[in-house]
């Protein structure tokens, strides 16, 4: 059986979202093939494991005594017990899991660990989880491969401590309000703010300051659609999803995404799905999946990766690439939740068919023996 290290939480705003994610996959998980080790990474940057964080009520109550926290090294994992000053392994593990929303976990904390670890992960390497974590290098990644993006201004804390009053200014000359507002590193829409004039604006820009020391500012496209489409690979090859509506009027919001539908009754672990399937036309809808495809390919993604655009007339824009989406995106290829067993099932497969692949020679210089050293 193969042990798999599940990550979730993290020092990220969007701590508890991943909590819902992991949870929500963990308990999915298909147990009959994968002994499943919790690894919840606390906002104090620390690691546990306890096998009561297969419950949600476990972090409703905050039951943080029973963790034990743990490190990872030479592709094992080691719990440390404070009080008899021991260590304890836990065993190898076989491939890794990502669940972390935000912050270093997505922004490729998990995926450098692992790497170092040899620890095949079922989920997107450093290198594009660090790009995409980013708002700002996700636009400079899309002008590369030609797909397009809102108009945008870049501006970074101490830069608008100097020239505020200017960018301001800029805003209507370039953009034209109203604006979107937002934080560059964050996701699930938190900290995003419509600005209507220069007023709101700088209230927004300063509020998004207080979470992030880069901001980006876009123009807000009216009469809009916000629609997700995801991708994965198996066995070499890639699998587009259908392009989905995401609900709700003006900008899609945290309040929107979790709070106003656990306010209606609806689940929260199942914390993306409740969308409805776009009605688009053929040409859109093809035009946003080759888009993702392209993406998802000349970046070598791997594992499953959403991708969020926005709709404007005839028009198509890349929003965000979420490298850990809501849910793992199983809804947007399963229509049950039981079918997700199978596809994340998949997607930890594919992982270790990827790990059994040879690794590349390592050269080493011989540099050091004809150094001499002058030390004393």
């Amino acid at each position: 059986m193969r042990k798999v290290a599940v990550f979730f939480g993290g020092k990220s705003c969007e701590n508890e979202i991943s909590i819902l994610t992991g949870i929500f996959v963990m308990n999915l998980l298909d147990k009959e093939k994968y002994s499943v080790l919790p690894v919840y990474i606390h906002t104090d940057g620390g690691a546990y494991t306890s096998p009561k964080m297969f419950s949600l009520d476990t972090f409703k109550e905050k039951r943080y005594v029973s963790f034990e926290r743990i490190f990872f090294d030479g592709g094992s994992v080691y719990a440390l017990n404070g009080l008899k000053r021991k260590i304890k392994r836990l065993g190898r593990v076989d491939v890794a899991l990502n669940c972390c929303h935000g912050g270093l976990g997505e922004g490729g904390g998990v995926s450098a660990l692992m790497e170092w670890n040899n620890i095949p992960l079922a989920s997107p390497d450093l290198t594009a989880s660090g790009v995409f974590m980013d708002k700002y290098t996700t636009k400079l990644i899309m002008r590369a491969l030609n797909v397009p993006t809102v108009d945008y201004i870049r501006v970074n804390e101490k830069d608008y401590e100097k020239r505020g009053a200017f960018l301001l200014k800029s805003i209507e000359s370039r953009l034209k309000y109203p604006v979107v507002i937002k934080p560059s590193h964050l996701g699930s829409s938190i900290g995003i703010s419509v600005a209507k004039d220069e007023g709101e604006a700088r209230g927004a820009i300063e509020r998004a300051f207080t979470l992030d020391d880069r901001v980006i500012i876009e123009k807000y496209l009216e009469e809009k659609q916000d629609v997700n489409c995801a991708a994965y690979s198996l066995n070499g090859e890639i699998f587009v999803s259908e392009a989905e509506q995401a609900f709700g009027d003006g900008i899609y919001s945290f309040e929107e995404k979790y709070v106003k539908r656990k306010r209606d009754g609806e689940s929260t672990v199942n914390q993306e799905k409740g969308q409805s399937r776009c009605a688009l036309s053929g040409e859109l809808r093809e035009k946003i999946r080759s888009y993702t495809r392209t993406v998802y390919k000349r970046m070598d993604l791997r594992g499953v990766v959403r991708m969020d655009f926005l709709i404007s007339g005839k028009n198509v824009y890349l929003c965000e690439v979420n490298t850990v989406p809501g849910s793992l995106a199983y809804y947007l290829f399963c229509e049950r939740i039981v079918d997700a067993k199978n596809f994340f099932s998949d997607l930890l497969e594919d992982a270790l068919r990827r790990g059994n692949v040879k690794s590349k020679q390592l050269v080493t210089t011989g540099i050091l023996r004809s150094v001499r050293w002058q030390g004393k």
